[in-house]
């Protein structure tokens, strides 16, 4: 019964998301902004808010390691959808992404690396609050760079006016806040079913909330990624994939304001195990950006098997922990 549960949450996760993504793609459309800001932080935030409202629940309930586990997770599955992405096509991602995204990946490398140093510094002895804090001004800093890159370098990757004409701009405000509503209820029944099957199975709330959780709550991500690969929308893929790590490392620190103590010094040192593996994905997407192979592995990339090893590995060694 609790794994049937969890299962349903993870469907109306799953449509809900759907339906956020969806609108949030028309007000986007609708307020003007262009598909690689609007994938690198609107579309991404919006289809991270299970994660926000799952970390909210999870915080407040003082399950420390379900809430950075899921971000975490939620992260490393958003690389490992760059795989499918990758899959569907003969020429290899990286080949038709621009190169653009290379800032983002270094923002994404700032905010993980300072989250890891909180990490690090809890073991040993220091605060960690300090560097939780640094993720907000990161966050803004990523978002003010991100703005100003596109004024300078505009390449106009939004979806076609008519796709969206028909729908008025009410109506989608509605349907999205519709939306948000079952996601915030789906969002905090996950932590507490997470717990119990983390109790039930042995495997620890860790590694549940890493890569359970974790992948339930990034389904919005994946409907992002189906419908890029359709439309050959290659930099909204990757804008979302980014945009929703930036955005999931930040909410670290909405975790940390909301946890009885500090969230870093709460969590099992495993996490580390993620961070590191999280900082060779994105030097593995920056590395395949720019060489640009035009050469595929069988299915994949050398980039997208590389992400999808150590997608693999991190798996097995905090399952090993």
């Amino acid at each position: 019964m609790l794994y049937l549960l969890f299962l349903l949450v993870a469907l109306v996760v799953l449509l809900a998301g759907r339906q956020v993504a969806y609108y949030g793609d028309v007000l986007a459309e609708k307020t003007g902004l262009g598909r690689s800001f609007m994938g690198l932080f609107l579309v991404g935030v919006t289809t991270s808010l299970p994660e926000l409202f799952h970390v909210t629940s999870a915080a407040l309930q003082d399950l420390p390691d379900i809430a950075v586990g899921n971000l975490l997770g939620a992260s490393m599955v958003n690389f490992l959808l760059l795989t499918l992405l990758d899959a569907v096509h003969p020429r290899p991602l990286s080949a038709r992404a621009g190169q653009g995204h290379a800032l983002s990946l270094g923002l994404v490398v700032l905010l993980l690396a300072t989250a890891g140093l909180g990490l690090l510094a809890e073991g040993n002895g220091g605060r960690v609050g300090p560097f939780a804090l640094a993720l907000l001004p990161l966050y803004l800093l990523a978002l003010w760079l991100s703005f100003r890159y596109a004024r300078r370098f505009p390449r106009d990757q939004a979806l076609e006016a008519e796709a969206y004409e028909r729908v008025p701009l009410r109506t989608a405000l509605l349907r999205y806040a519709l939306g948000a509503a079952f996601l915030v209820g789906a969002a905090v029944l996950l932590p507490g079913l997470a717990g119990a099957i983390a109790e039930e199975t042995g495997l620890g709330q860790a590694w549940v909330g890493t890569f359970m959780v974790g992948l339930v709550t990034t389904l919005p991500e994946a409907t992002v990624v189906v419908a890029a690969a359709r439309l050959g929308a290659v930099d909204l893929a990757l804008g979302n994939a980014l945009g929703s790590t930036l955005f999931n490392t930040f909410l670290l620190f909405y975790a940390d304001l909301l946890a009885p103590g500090s969230l870093l010094a709460q969590v099992a040192p495993g996490h580390l195990v993620s961070l590191l593996v999280l900082l060779a994905m994105a030097g593995a997407v920056l590395t395949g950006l720019m060489y640009q192979s035009l050469r595929k592995l069988w299915v994949l990339a050398y980039d997208s098997w590389a992400i999808l090893a150590l997608y693999l590995l991190a798996a097995y060694l905090s399952l090993a922990r």
